[in-house]
């Protein structure tokens, strides 16, 4: 179980960081505290099931993927942040 808690706790403060959200912005978008927010990354508590859902709806992931340990939604992003670049490059030859 402690694996499961520090997992999130790093996914919920690596996903809130990458977003530009201090903690109490985050808080604020669940209805929560800071204060539990806080607890949740610093793996002291685990968020409940509604929460993980609202978590993994709010930062483009799965549930699974929020409880893992492995950084797969990670990679999921610099795929799409690649594609984005891409698209711009692809983009800006046509209009040359």
């Amino acid at each position: 179980m402690d694996d499961v808690r520090h997992a999130v706790a790093a996914n919920i403060t690596d996903l809130r960081k990458q977003n530009g959200l201090t903690q109490a912005e985050l808080a604020e978008k669940l209805n929560y505290s800071d204060k539990a927010v806080s607890k949740w990354e610093r793996a002291e508590s685990l968020p409940d099931a509604y929460v993980l859902m609202q978590l993994s709806e709010l930062f483009g992931i799965t549930v699974d993927e929020l409880l893992s340990s492995q950084t797969a939604w990670k990679t999921r992003k610099e795929i799409k942040k690649e594609q984005r670049v891409v698209t711009y490059d692809t983009r800006a030859i046509i209009l040359v």
